[in-house]
């Protein structure tokens, strides 16, 4: 297609060399004797952050991951117009499956994850080693913001505007119907797909299934059920289910590990400050969330630079146009680009249009079928039938371990991926 451009990662030797002087440069805060166990109770520890510094500069090779994002993950851009948002120029991994019969399911990161989520994934999505299997072809894009995706120059880009952008992303592939999966921000986006067009998205999964409360006039059973189940009583909820209620209340109620999203949505232009002049306050600030979020996920030096440097190198400013691969960034370019993925947090939870959106998508029924996979270490689950009161459930599945970057973290173990299809 004209208008689909093929890309590739290829960041510039200056970059790069920017980035070792900057890391040359790292000074560290003061290290708290902390006891053993509660390392991590005042942050990233001083000597984790220092680590991998020290292998950032002279040991991690990131040609070698440059290479093997290209090489696994065929990249495009496109540039789709918005209805508010003027054009953007959007980034998406695309891989087709060789079946005539395969299923177009977009699949969408959220924070701190990327379109390379798939990429331990994606091999036996496109092409299953059982026939039996039904098979998938693959697109996986950044959030405008992220990655190499174009940010909005305009406030108000949240869930509603990216399900556009990623909807007219679809029907510019060809793909008039699809599915979709996500968690985190994609977990909100996939319903706001559900919602809006339901003529396309002919179904949904989602591990992160943010929703409204259980209300006592329109779900007396459930309610009454969650009640019993807090005090332990016959015909509650089971022992698992609320179990995984806890980490729910903690975080919506008590708040509990959101002190990120509090200033991520409140002050994201203060921290980009931050972030953008010193790669180590970035990979400090990212690291904490792939030690509390996955479950005992033993995350090597290069998957944690990796999943950095897509947060670090520049994707297209509003005035660079990709045209077939970015080939060299200033730090002009640097510093428009890094806040926005903080900004997406005021744009929907502080912003009026973006909570009005929000609410409107944790609130709406929409008549396309949901499957939910729920995770043991993942922060938001509910009993399993919940998903019902937004959405016809399908599927659902409670996982014995797992965590939020499932797909990263559950590839091969206990078959979850089969399970899940």
């Amino acid at each position: 297609m004209a208008d689909i451009k093929p890309f590739k990662i290829n960041v510039s030797d200056e970059l790069l060399e920017d980035l070792k002087k900057r890391l040359e440069l790292t000074r560290y805060p003061h290290e708290l004797d902390l006891p053993k166990g509660e390392e991590w109770s005042y942050g990233t520890p001083r000597n984790t952050v220092q680590e991998l510094v020290e292998y950032w500069k002279s040991g991690y090779d990131w040609r070698k991951a440059e290479t093997e994002l290209n090489t696994k993950l065929p990249q495009f851009t496109t540039d789709i117009v918005t209805e508010e948002h003027g054009t953007l120029t959007v980034h998406f991994a695309h891989v087709r499956s060789s079946r005539p019969s395969a299923i177009p399911l977009l699949v969408i990161h959220g924070w701190p994850g990327n379109f390379a989520e798939v990429l331990k994934i994606v091999d036996e999505l496109t092409e299953p080693a059982d026939p039996k299997h039904p098979a998938f072809h693959i697109i996986s894009p950044s959030i405008p913001g992220f990655g190499f995706s174009q940010p909005s120059s305009k406030p108000g880009f949240g869930i509603k505007a990216t399900a556009e952008v990623f909807h007219k992303l679809m029907h510019r592939l060809g793909y008039k119907h699809y599915m979709a999966q996500g968690g985190d921000f994609g977990g909100m986006i996939v319903r706001a797909l559900a919602i809006g067009y339901p003529e396309s998205c002919r179904g949904i999964h989602t591990t992160f299934l943010v929703m409204h409360p259980v209300l006592l006039l329109k779900h007396p059973i459930m309610l009454g059920k969650l009640l019993l189940g807090f005090i332990g009583a016959p015909g509650g909820y089971t022992p698992s289910e609320m179990e995984g209620v806890k980490p729910t209340i903690n975080f919506f109620i008590k708040e509990e590990g959101v002190a990120y999203s509090i200033i991520q949505r409140q002050a994201p232009q203060t921290l980009g400050f931050g972030m953008t002049d010193s790669p180590a306050g970035l990979l400090a600030w990212i690291r904490e969330k792939y030690e509390a979020w996955p479950d005992r996920y033993n995350w090597s030096k290069d998957e944690i630079l990796m999943w950095t440097m897509l947060y670090w190198i520049p994707g297209p400013a509003p005035s660079f146009r990709l045209v077939g691969f970015l080939e060299a960034v200033a730090d002009v370019e640097n510093e428009l680009k890094v806040q926005h993925l903080f900004r997406y947090y005021k744009e929907n939870f502080n912003s009026k249009e973006g909570l009005a959106d929000l609410l409107k998508t944790i609130k709406t029924w929409s008549n396309v079928p949901l499957g939910v996979s729920t995770f043991k270490k993942e922060s938001i689950q509910w009993p399993d039938e919940m998903g019902g009161m937004v959405q016809p459930l399908k599927f659902t599945r409670r996982h014995e371990s797992g965590g939020h970057f499932a797909a990263w973290e559950k590839y091969v173990s206990d078959h979850s991926l089969n399970e899940e299809r």
